[in-house]
């Protein structure tokens, strides 16, 4: 990590050594765009007339990672598994990603870099980004296949002029953050650059009681940089490099049986070690006809390890270690209209994706009375390889009637290569399987007054067919595709002078093959399975009330109803129509109110709530979350050139 900044630095110094030496004159600036702190800005998304909300919240709502984004927009669900990623579920609308083999429902976008499966989404949401959530499926609008939806996150780009920020963080549990930015353009070079660079750290608040100490301490460190310039022939260029650090203690894992959750007997302490890179090359230029754009990037992501007691007891009785590694290209070439006057409004594209998981597990189970101890490990390498083309267009049919629509078709090839070993011999597996995928998407808005339109949306989306690695049984090893038909109907309300704004949605969406992950009875296998049918529906209200300037309040509520229709578990032959469908709490909502002072002093306060939830098919009471609720405020006292915030 070391290396990595001197290279940074190093690279900065260099590019203003350059440009305190040429006499070219200053290229485009590039503006930072105005960040909203409401999400009444955008609660009618022109980008497919989806269920849109940008916001600044990432500071509003204290949030400083992608799994804290629970309930920032109705029915969104981030299930987290307090290890930075891995083993996460995000859903919105019920649908979402397996924990760890099936491809992400809910994608996401990093300044217009997509990401590859959920357990690689970033951790760390930076000070400063704005954010937006598409719910719905967003098939032929982003080249990354997002069949519930997508998570956007843009990155400031440099002013006008050079600027640095500083800051630091301090709070309970002995936590420090340090965050620096250096941004703006490269004298007299014609080159803009922005260079971010971060710390954090905790200790633990879990005691284990077995080795006498916290043992589950966090820390975190990266950064990023990138160079904007522009090559000639009215093209304009980015290079965007990021790297990011995570050397974690032991997993957040207590017994359901222990007296106090917060007190552990693990004889193991257990890691998680993970290191995200990533390089990309953006271009784009401006025609007549519209805007072309290429993105180009390589992730690599890698775990090595994470160790835990499987046992929480202080006896050596069983253990996991995991290694794992995700090599992901993409390529992405997109063209969009310009005239932001025009009745017409278009964006189309083509995507490309390699993408290679590897990984190199190791488990160790009693199993007496044959063995004394049962050691199995598992190497496997899965390759998903997928080229799609979409397009969406919407249309000004006349000044209070606007029609759209899109389609996207992808084929997709993965395979597997499989072998575990262990005291009872070897248990290869080699596969592989493609297929043809499309989508299709329709919406309208019918602006009925200044104050009052309605909005409907209907669309198909899929969720390709892939493999689970922990099974040594090739028919068990794969799984079919998932594709679903969703469709909506809402209102937005605005006033006169626009203090307040409404927007409600009924949304019902059926989906067959519905991808679940479990464990296989009376074996070591864990697989990926499908639930013929489940169907999901609900209802979701979002408001926003600023009656001064100074004064704004904002809310939001969602309901959803996501259920087993046809199930039939294959190993029992147990029945669970009309079980709730695990990781899929049945409300969620949000809240905010901010006031702000002339003089730079400001109040504000959040909360957010996740209703019941289940987390295992049955619905047992064992596996059963209870709703609950995230409070929080702020006081601070902010001027142009610095701020301070308990």
């Amino acid at each position: 990590m070391k290396q990595v900044y001197t290279f940074l630095l190093g690279l900065l110094s260099g590019l203003s050594a350059l440009g305190q030496s040429s006499g070219q004159p200053s290229a485009e600036i590039f503006e930072l765009s105005p960040i909203r702190v409401i999400a009444g800005d955008s609660l009618i998304d022109r980008g497919g007339l989806s269920s849109g909300f940008t916001t600044g919240a990432v500071d509003l709502y204290q949030m400083q990672s992608v799994q804290e984004t629970s309930a920032l927009v109705p029915n969104l669900f981030v299930a987290s598994s307090e290890t930075r990623g891995y083993g996460d579920v995000i859903s919105i609308r019920g649908t979402g990603n397996t924990l760890f083999f099936s491809p992400a429902g809910v994608a996401q976008y990093i300044d217009d870099v997509p990401s590859g499966d959920v357990f690689t989404y970033s951790s760390e949401l930076l000070s400063g980004n704005s954010l937006t959530v598409h719910r719905g499926g967003m098939g032929s609008f982003f080249g990354r296949n997002g069949p519930a939806g997508v998570i956007e996150i843009q990155s400031p780009k440099p002013m006008q002029e050079q600027r640095i920020n500083l800051a630091a963080e301090f709070g309970s549990f002995s936590k420090r953050a340090f965050r620096a930015n250096i941004s703006g353009p490269i004298s007299g070079s014609g080159v803009s650059h922005s260079l971010t660079v971060f710390h954090n750290e905790r200790d633990g608040y879990l005691y284990n009681a077995t080795l006498d100490r916290h043992t589950d301490t966090r820390e975190a460190q990266g950064a990023q940089y990138s160079l904007f310039f522009s090559p000639g022939n009215d093209w304009n260029a980015r290079v965007k490099l990021v790297t990011e650090s995570i050397d974690d203690g032991s997993q957040r894992l207590s017994s359901l049986f222990s007296p106090d959750p917060f007190v552990v007997g693990s004889n193991l302490e257990g890691e998680t070690q993970i290191d995200r890179n990533q390089i990309s090359v953006h271009l784009d230029r401006e025609f007549e006809w519209g805007v072309f754009k290429s993105i180009t990037a390589f992730q690599k992501w890698e775990l090595d390890p994470s160790t835990v007691d499987l046992d929480l007891s202080p006896d050596p009785i069983s253990t996991s270690a995991i290694q794992q590694d995700q090599n992901l290209f993409t390529q992405e070439f997109r063209f969009e209209s310009n005239d932001s006057g025009s009745p017409l409004d278009w964006r189309a594209g083509l995507f490309f994706q390699d993408k290679e998981t590897g990984g190199d597990t190791t488990r160790v189970f009693p199993a007496p009375p044959f063995f004394p101890v049962f050691t199995e490990s598992t190497v496997f390498e899965t390759e998903e390889q997928s080229i799609a083309a979409f397009g969406h267009v919407s249309f000004d049919v006349t000044e209070t009637f606007i029609l759209d629509t899109g389609a996207r078709i992808q084929k997709a090839d993965a395979s597997i290569d499989r072998e575990k070993s262990s005291p009872v011999g070897l248990a290869p597996i080699s596969a592989d399987k493609n297929g043809t995928y499309a989508s299709v998407d329709f919406g309208f808005e019918a602006v009925m007054s200044d104050h009052f339109s309605f909005i409907g949306r209907s669309a198909s989306a899929f969720k390709p067919a892939g493999y689970s690695a922990f099974t040594d049984l090739p028919n068990l090893a794969g799984f079919n595709d998932e594709s679903s038909w969703s469709n909506e109907i809402g209102f937005s309300f605005t006033t006169t002078d626009t203090t307040f704004k409404a927007r409600v949605t009924v949304f019902d969406v059926s989906i067959d093959n519905y991808q679940l992950e479990r464990s296989v009875p009376n074996a070591t296998d864990y697989i990926v399975i499908t639930a013929d049918e489940v169907s999901s529906s609900g209802v979701e209200a979002e408001v926003v009330w600023q009656p001064t300037p100074n004064f704004v309040i904002e809310g939001s509520i969602g309901s959803n109803d996501v259920t087993f229709e046809e199930h039939i578990v294959p190993f029992n032959g147990a029945n669970l129509n009309g079980n709730e469908v695990p990781f899929t709490p049945s409300t969620t909502f949000r809240g905010s109110a901010r006031y702000s002072l002339d003089n730079g002093i400001f109040f504000q306060a959040t909360f957010r709530g996740i209703g019941e939830t289940f987390f295992d098919e049955g619905n047992t009471a064992m596996f059963r979350q209870g709703s609950y609720e995230v409070f929080d405020a702020q006081i601070g006292f902010r001027t142009e050139r610095y701020s301070v915030v308990v």
